[in-house]
């Protein structure tokens, strides 16, 4: 019988399918859905730090700050308690009524006020917690040191407080990714996942306006991380997780051959509804059948940088060969 199970942030995954944060995993009933049609493990919808912020400023954006302070206090408390309690009753009621993995989800954009949230979700049961940290470079007044040091922040703080492993979804927009990325394992990370997609604006012509872009990914997509991936899980001391362009079997057996300890579906599951968690399965069950491999870790960085016979595939001297013709 093939064995899919995986070690993923210390926790033992019967396979290596994750429903990434998405409406896919908000509540009870959706994730009961993950749970039966196959999945490891799923990260809950992310609860979102401007959100809380956005809405707790409404609530006091007309009161005279002077009279009302106390009044103002109460609003921002009161706000930031409800999405949190709400949250909470989540996590409570998942692992209460399911027996699949949960990983909390925090979306982030600073070190703030809300990493002692961290400590309630650990408290409330959550098996680990995912940091989607979302911040987009484009303050022209920031330097990239500046940002990265917001990343290491959260982490060192985050790892202070709470014992669940954590892991940080990172997007693509650094100027040294790799060394970011190391120093975020030394200080304590438990799982990179590799990468945050971005919603990216469009442009309609006709009555020239912006416009949201395609909300899905699409499958080429998959080879930043793929890359990423495949450069540095034989080098560093966390978890590689993959996501975006994720789309089928091929693709799950490509990021772990790469180093991916597991893969985080969205889209895929979107078009193709969660019932095609098994069919992925299914398939890579045929691949590794095919290919004499009994469990996943049989394979797992197989191809990656570190594992690789040819270590130059993922880096410069590849890419001069295709563009040149060299042999």
């Amino acid at each position: 019988m093939t064995d899919y199970s995986v070690n993923y942030l210390g926790l033992e995954l019967k396979n290596p399918l994750v429903v990434a944060s998405s409406n896919l995993t908000a509540d009870v009933a959706k994730i009961a859905d993950c749970q039966k049609h196959g999945a490891g493990a799923v990260v809950l919808k992310s609860l979102f730090e401007e959100q809380i912020l956005h809405d707790s400023g409404k609530m006091i954006q007309d009161l005279d700050m002077d009279s009302f302070a106390d009044a103002a206090d109460f609003f921002r408390g009161s706000s930031q308690d409800y999405y949190m309690d709400q949250y909470l009753k989540l996590v409570e009621d998942v692992k209460k009524d399911t027996d699949i993995p949960v990983i909390a989800s925090l979306n982030c954009v600073s070190d703030g006020k809300w990493i002692s949230y961290a400590k309630d979700l650990q408290n409330m049961g959550a098996d680990a917690l995912e940091l989607n940290v979302f911040i987009i470079p484009a303050d022209v007044k920031k330097t990239s040191e500046q940002l990265e040091h917001i990343y290491e922040s959260i982490v060192h703080k985050i790892k202070k407080i709470i014992g669940i492993p954590v892991s940080m979804k990172l997007g693509c927009h650094f100027t040294g990714i790799a060394n970011v990325m190391s120093r975020l394992a030394n200080g304590g990370i438990d799982g990179l996942v590799l990468f945050n997609r971005f919603y990216k604006p469009d442009i309609d012509i006709e009555r020239m306006k912006l416009i949201p872009a395609k909300v899905f990914s699409a499958q080429e997509e998959m080879a930043l991380s793929l890359q990423w991936i495949a450069l540095l899980s034989g080098e560093l001391e966390c978890d590689f997780s993959a996501t975006t362009g994720i789309h089928d079997s091929k693709a799950v057996i490509k990021q772990l051959l790469a180093g991916a300890k597991t893969v985080q579906l969205c889209s895929a599951l979107y078009k193709n509804g969660l019932e095609y968690i098994n069919v992925i399965l299914k398939e890579l069950g045929q691949w590794m059948e095919k290919h004499g491999f009994e469990n996943i870790p049989a394979f797992c960085g197989k191809l990656s940088q570190e594992a690789s016979a040819d270590p130059s595939a993922y880096e410069r001297a590849q890419y001069i060969k295709a563009l040149v013709g060299i042999s």
